[in-house]
């Protein structure tokens, strides 16, 4: 029987940098000003950035509250 290792109970969660690439941003933003709903909005990001699910719904927040 194999075991995987524990994670260390200190370890925090970190979120994942990621480049700013503005030409993407102002495409982001002119999506949601265009009233897509945001579960399309986060799908788009997760294809053209190849992301999971929480780095691009972290994404897709700091993008909405910068435009707000």
């Amino acid at each position: 029987m194999l075991k995987a290792p524990k994670r260390d109970s200190n370890e925090e969660w970190k979120q994942q940098e990621i480049d700013k690439d503005e030409a993407f941003e102002n495409k982001v933003n002119l999506l949601i000003r265009n009233g897509r709903r945001d579960v399309d909005v986060i799908k788009y990001i997760r294809k053209e950035k190849n992301l999971g699910l929480l780095p691009a719904k972290q994404y897709f927040d700091r993008i909405k509250a910068s435009s707000e």
